[in-house]
């Protein structure tokens, strides 16, 4: 359950952000790959298998077929490496019994998760003078052992692979996230920003005609205002960040204008406002400038 949890919530994650198709992709073309190594390799490890038996059932029937040839008989000792069952045709007498033979069975076959198989030593008279039985492991059972070996693996591999894919995904469009983020917080700010000179616009024209003079440079201010968002929204839209140069301008002036700007909503307020304002100079990005100039 522990598990289960955080897949799920990466899972909604790849939904929420739409980059599922990337991920899929990833995905589909890893997967094609290891399906293709995974079936290489079990190609190559059945044959493996498979040969494997016939070379030890072969190297040991040449081995006592050989030591017999020379010797005129063979030992218990040669079997120290195999479970075999061997028998002198001759005398009747068992060399090995590590296990007993059913009769009638052809050269080879299967006896629970192993395989049997018999075969003849003939002595320098081309007699058959030894039988002998050697069970070796079964292929279809080492080869299913297999089998179930790489689809355990691959799994595992696949998971590994879902875990990383996720994270490359994510490291790879952080920046798109963040400029998606950056966008978000900028249209929020810019949309609270141009509330004001609006405002600032519909009461000057409705108190135009008791002092115009006034009332038109505040159209004027927020006009201007208006315009400086819009020039940041086109800026922003071309190259995703803000014109950086510094000038020197009066913070004095800015302040005078800002007051015179928002003397309609403190009349309106009945609020009266006395200012004494020392000349100060600045130096700032003329955008911040004009940026900070809509603060309310």
């Amino acid at each position: 359950m522990s598990l289960l949890k955080p897949l799920k919530k990466a899972f909604t994650a790849l939904l929420d952000r739409q980059i599922l198709p990337i991920f899929l992709l990833y995905f589909i073309t890893s997967a094609a790959f290891l399906v293709f190594f995974a079936q290489m390799f079990y190609e190559r490890e059945k044959h493996f298998i498979l040969d494997r038996d016939v070379f030890i059932v072969r190297d040991l029937q040449h081995h006592l077929q050989n030591k017999l040839q020379k010797n005129g008989e063979i030992e218990d000792d040669d079997f120290d490496d195999v479970e075999a069952f061997a028998v002198n045709l001759k005398t009747g007498e068992e060399i090995e019994d590590d296990f007993e033979p059913r009769e009638g069975m052809p050269q080879r076959y299967k006896d629970g998760a192993n395989s049997v198989v018999q075969f003849y030593l003939k002595n320098r008279l081309g007699e058959e003078e030894y039988y002998v039985a050697v069970k070796v492991a079964d292929p279809e059972f080492a080869i299913l052992t297999l089998k179930l070996k790489i689809i355990f693996f691959s799994f595992m591999i696949l998971l590994a692979i879902l875990v990383i894919a996720y994270f490359i995904i994510r490291l790879s469009l952080r920046p798109l996230y963040r400029r998606i983020d950056f966008l978000n917080g900028f249209i929020r700010d810019t949309t609270h920003e141009i509330n004001t000179p609006l405002s600032v616009i519909l009461m000057s024209i409705e108190m135009f005609e008791t002092d115009p003079k006034k009332y038109l440079n505040n159209i004027k201010t927020a006009s201007k205002t208006i315009s400086t968002l819009y020039e940041d929204l086109t800026l922003v839209k071309l190259s995703g960040k803000e014109d950086g140069a510094v000038t020197s301008f009066s913070l004095s002036e800015l302040v005078r204008e800002r007051i015179g700007y928002f003397g309609l909503n403190l009349e309106q307020k009945n609020i009266k406002l006395s200012t004494q304002i020392a000349e100060v100079q600045l130096r700032s990005s003329y955008k911040k400038r004009e940026k900070s100039s809509t603060i309310c």
